[in-house]
């Protein structure tokens, strides 16, 4: 397991062990370069087949690995493996239904699908290392935002399809911020993320929409115009 921490200062080295590797990243180089950096790792050990991608803020089932390791096994055409997310206890999360549609989240039963149709979010996602190789891995430009939507989109032209498999996570959001200075520190970050992932043609689109949504959100939660003139800007 890889522990790769962005924060300023080392807070978790102390789980550093025999079976963890412990990384600290102090530029905060994001998802991209952690995941990226995962699988530099995992390259180099004989025995590993595929990359697990876990994020702090998600919970997992107790069975997860091992009904991972069964779908692998029983998949070998696939390349991605992937839980249902839910937030809020009850919310589908992930996947994510693409295209413009009014309703884009949904619960996915167990099975095959394609990534035309849908995209997940990171976390929980297990790839297989040859493909994320192929693929180039992650856009180290995308430090968080859409980070997801453009691996994945990319992923798509080498492997078409991935499975959802019969497992649940739960997602928890830090969502309750109030302070407009806060937010638009924040909002700055997932702009510089989006202007990257703009350069991929395949989600161009998909997240011009999900920038305007993002934005006309915060303007009417904090009543103020910033995100708006800063988008733009």
């Amino acid at each position: 397991m890889l522990l790769y921490e962005n924060s300023p200062i080392p807070q978790n080295k102390c789980y550093e062990s025999d079976v963890v590797c412990y990384y600290h990243d102090s530029q905060n180089g994001g998802v991209s370069a952690a995941y990226n950096y995962g699988a530099s790792i995992a390259k180099h050990l004989s025995d590993i087949d595929a990359v697990l991608l876990l994020d702090e803020d998600t919970k997992f089932e107790a069975d997860y690995i091992s009904i991972l390791q069964m779908a692998l096994s029983a998949h070998s055409d696939i390349s991605l493996f992937v839980p249902q997310i839910l937030y809020a206890c009850s919310l589908p999360f992930s996947p994510i239904r693409r295209g413009f549609r009014w309703k884009r989240w949904e619960k996915l039963p167990e099975g095959v699908y394609k990534l035309d149709d849908y995209l997940p979010v990171n976390s929980g996602a297990c790839i297989r290392l040859s493909a994320f190789e192929q693929v180039g891995g992650y856009n180290a430009d995308i430090r968080l935002d859409f980070a997801d939507f453009d691996f994945f989109s990319r992923l798509g032209l080498v492997s078409d399809s991935f499975y959802r498999v019969g497992s649940v996570a739960h997602q928890s959001f830090s969502n309750d911020e109030t302070e407009t200075g806060k937010l638009f520190r924040r909002y700055q970050f997932y702009i510089e993320g989006a202007r990257a992932a703009r350069k991929n043609h395949h989600i161009k689109k998909m997240v011009d929409v999900e920038v305007l949504r993002h934005t006309l959100a915060l303007t009417v939660r904090t009543k103020s115009f910033m995100f708006i003139k800063y988008l733009i800007k």
